[in-house]
């Protein structure tokens, strides 16, 4: 059989092969609408530009209408903007490219929230969904010239009253809170966290957030593609896509792959009239395999998908792709149920951070911050991120870069903190937001599990909200909300993906008799209990994968300078505590979060000498915090087999639990995960007569090293050394060295000593850590004298540290809009040099005098 269809098959090579040369460009023409906007607000005859994508507060912004909702408390008196309705319009022309064709689609990738188009006077849509894609056919009323778009949005609440008070019952957010204006969040679908949350504002947009514009063709265009991979291994993946076209009339038809521009296949079809899903099936021989962060290439092959119809008219889809086998193994255990990544047939240690969107303005985030919030994630050796349900589904560009810096996505549906509807309404404009981004995601390497919702199920289990019903109220709502995240949900993805798994809700432990060894968990006894951080080694804290944990602190100083003035810096001040939302359920304690910062600070460092030292060793306190959690997880492998802390950025200048701030800023956090989440790590255990050091290893291969342990008094002098040959086992966490206290420290006063442990091979340090015997604050420290030197690179400047003593936690300052810091608020020896890199693109006269260097007893009182 093979032999009787080979000669025909290498014709339709030849055939697609000719096809892919010659068809430089395709039928269907994309002719963007995002020009030539104006807005106002709709009882207003005045009209302002606006910008799309956009919405309606950065146009107020732009046009001095309104200040920034971020700087001091300007955000309270913005709320008016949220209740009321705005209109956008905007006129054009269309050239004969676009209006001459047999079909056009007005297509909106993103309205938020409830609006009315009128296309030429036509209602043509009326939009309820911040999360679909709306495509309208508009060929019959559209115009050669003076087209007019004209947009009327409505304003939640306006829209939800009636929803909520024709509601069979209330329903409760996180905050046991049933007020008709917090419950608008969960009756839109729309972005959450815009209502506010406890890291952000309550800014609750509306606009054209994502582009508009005019899909025009004749006769055939492809609507999407699906690329499934089937056994996939280092010699070969089996190949099995499904062109979606949509045809104009029954036609035979040509198609073509390439991949990398070689051709892989070439079939002809018959197409029906309406929607074909076409199969094509190849194999790729050797395929150079995707892996995460750490671990290998991050490959991307390019597929080129040609479709043309006998008659000519023809359209191509091309697609990034990167070949793996990802699967998350929920499997019988000694333990009681897995939970972890395989990649290409190897389990994988999660190493990461949730993430929130960038900020409150999504048209804000570009494609730069973009990707310098996806690479500061994979230079901390992060890979996983996991896409918070209160958020959005994210842009494109942000799958993009996961998929170039090897970082995993998990991906949860937009469902958080809350109770949500039931009405057929509802769950049907569910079903096609569920279907519209699985099918735009779903190609997506990076993208390796779906989850129904954040918290949703635990806060109705464990938080209250059940007992807060009546019998058949909580009978009702388990049968509604079973519904949600185990039929609809998985029934919707399954129609567009059958290749990812799908957790119903997450922590899917703690509740109904599930155990931190059968699932993930959010562990906040730590912050929110006040439980100290040790209780991170704690086993009845450590789950299969923990996917959040967290501890707040403040931004940088120079951060705060940019929303309060300098009367406002300090920390009980209306303005920081606007930007300090962690507070106590009823929102009537807003000093709860800086209590809760106070109340650890307290018992681990001596009290701050001032308004910015508080906030230094804020951040000090952050990082040896969760520093402690992410040992423990990566400690506790396979057991435990991912690590997640809440969160990596911010949507606006804050206090919270983030790593980077608002501004793209590293907090001392971001410099400690780049530490802890090393391939290799370092780890102690305190014993009760010593010291345990676990070396872990996510490397696939065993490697033979040295570890050295050295302790030293803070003036440098040596009190113990020694080295131990090992070989390290691959993807493993042992505890390979144990040492009896006496012979570690001897009579050595344990306040004035640090331990200081390297692991090398080959001359190269593949990990180092530090461990102190007391805690921070009783620390004997004495002000060390540091001298800076600088030498200039290509890319900056080469900075060369020493001090006389051991100074803890230094952390160097300038100006952030210069330049970035490859390491800060590190530990520096005593005679030691310390070499960091200093990126800048600037020439700076007199640098060393430009600098601020601090360490953690130059900020004590």
């Amino acid at each position: 059989m093979k032999f009787k269809f080979s000669f025909i098959f290498y014709l339709l090579l030849l055939t697609a092969y000719s096809f892919a040369a010659v068809n430089d460009s395709t039928s269907v023409v994309d002719y963007s609408l995002n020009s030539n906007w104006q807005f106002r607000q709709s009882d207003s005859t005045h009209w302002y530009p606006a910008e799309i994508p956009g919405c309606v507060h950065t146009d107020l912004i732009n046009n001095k209408l309104i200040g920034d909702p971020y700087y001091g408390l300007n955000e309270q008196s913005l709320q008016w903007i949220g209740k009321t309705d705005w209109d956008y319009q905007s006129k054009f022309n269309l050239p004969d490219s676009v209006f001459n064709r047999k079909n056009i689609e007005l297509v909106f990738d993103g309205l938020d929230t409830y609006a009315e188009v009128y296309l030429n006077d036509s209602l043509v849509l009326s939009a309820d969904n911040m999360f679909r894609t709306w495509k309208i056919p508009c060929k019959n009323l559209l115009r050669h010239t003076g087209n007019l778009l004209w947009i009327h949005f409505k304003n939640v609440f306006e829209v939800n009253m009636p929803k909520i008070e024709n509601a069979p019952f209330k329903l409760l957010d996180g905050d046991n809170n049933d007020q008709s204006d917090t419950m608008s969040a969960m009756y839109a679908r729309k972005a959450q966290f815009h209502f506010g949350w406890d890291w952000g504002p309550r800014l609750i947009t509306c606009g054209i957030w994502r582009n508009v514009f005019l899909q025009s063709w004749d006769d055939l265009k492809i609507n999407n593609v699906q690329v499934i991979q089937n056994n996939v291994s280092k010699e070969k993946a089996g190949i099995n896509a499904f062109i979606n076209v949509q045809s104009d009339s029954d036609e035979h038809a040509s198609v073509g792959v390439t991949v990398d521009g070689n051709v892989y296949a070439a079939i002809s079809c018959q197409l029906q009239k309406g929607d074909n899903k076409i199969p094509v099936s190849f194999e790729i021989s050797n395929p150079n395999l995707w892996w995460t962060n750490g671990l290998g290439s991050h490959y991307l092959y390019t597929f080129v998908f040609n479709v043309k119809q006998a008659n000519g008219e023809s359209d191509s889809d091309t697609e990034k792709i990167g070949i793996r086998s990802l699967e998350l193994v929920r499997e019988k255990d000694k333990y009681g149920v897995s939970f972890y990544v395989r990649l290409n047939g190897v389990p994988v240690f999660m190493k990461g951070a949730n993430y929130v969107p960038e900020d409150n303005f999504q048209n804000r985030v570009t494609a730069a911050r973009y990707e310098h919030m996806i690479e500061s994630a994979a230079e901390a050796h992060m890979n996983i991120l996991r896409v918070w349900g209160g958020g959005i589904y994210e842009n494109n560009e942000f799958y993009n870069l996961c998929d170039r810096y090897g970082i995993i996505v998990w991906q949860e549906f937009a469902f958080a903190c809350a109770m949500y509807p039931s009405d057929s309404l509802f769950l049907d404009n569910v079903k096609h937001e569920v279907v519209d981004n699985v099918t735009r995601l779903r190609n997506h390497a990076s993208l390796a599990l779906y989850c129904g919702n954040n918290e949703n199920v635990i806060g109705w289990y464990n938080w209250g909200w059940r007992d807060q019903y009546p019998r058949d109220i909580q009978n009702k709502y388990d049968h509604d909300m079973y519904e949600l995240y185990n039929h609809l949900i998985p029934d919707a993805i399954h129609e567009v993906d059958t290749t990812r798994y799908y957790l119903y809700t997450s922590p899917s432990a703690g509740f109904n008799g599930v155990t931190n060894s059968e699932g993930d968990i959010h562990y906040w006894g730590v912050w929110h209990g006040k439980e100290p951080f040790d209780s991170f080694n704690s086993m009845d804290n450590i789950a299969r994968f923990v996917s959040e944990y967290g501890f707040q602190s403040y931004p940088e100083i120079n951060t705060i300078k940019k929303f309060a003035a300098p009367e406002d810096m300090q920390l009980h001040s209306p303005v920081m505590l606007s930007h300090q939302r962690c507070m106590t359920d009823d929102r009537k304690d807003k000093e709860y979060g800086n209590r809760l910062i106070k109340w650890y600070m307290d018992r681990w460092f001596n009290e701050p000498k001032d308004f910015e030292m508080y906030v230094y060793i804020s951040q000090v306190l952050q990082a040896e915090g969760i520093k402690v959690a992410m040992e423990a997880h990566r400690r506790n492998m396979p057991y435990c087999m991912g690590s997640m802390y809440w969160q990596l950025d911010d949507c606006w200048p804050v206090a919270s639990w983030s790593s980077i701030d608002y501004y793209g800023n590293w907090k001392a956090l971001q410099y400690y995960a780049e530490k802890a989440y090393r391939t290799f790590l370092i780890s102690f255990v305190p014993k009760n007569n010593g010291l345990g050091i676990y070396i872990i290893s996510d490397s696939l291969a065993g490697i033979p090293a040295e570890l050295n342990i050295r302790v030293m008094d803070f003036d440098g002098n040596k009190v113990y050394e020694k080295e131990f040959p090992l070989t390290i086992e691959p993807d493993s966490s042992i505890e390979y060295v144990s040492i009896n206290k006496d012979e570690l420290i001897g009579k050595s006063d344990e306040s004035k000593i640090v331990l200081i442990a390297q692991l090398k091979a080959a001359d190269r340090i593949l990990s180092d850590n530090t461990y102190l015997f007391q805690k921070p604050k009783d620390l004997k420290l004495e002000k060390p004298q540091i001298k800076v030197t600088s030498v200039k690179t290509d890319d900056g400047y080469e900075l060369t540290l020493t001090s006389d003593k051991f100074a803890k936690d230094v952390y160097l300052s300038f100006d952030k809009d210069k330049g970035f810091f490859a390491d800060n608020y590190f530990d520096l020896l005593p005679g030691e040099a310390k070499r960091v890199i200093l990126q800048t693109n600037q020439n700076i006269d007199n640098l060393e005098s430009k600098l601020k260097v601090i360490s953690l007893v130059d900020s004590y009182k």
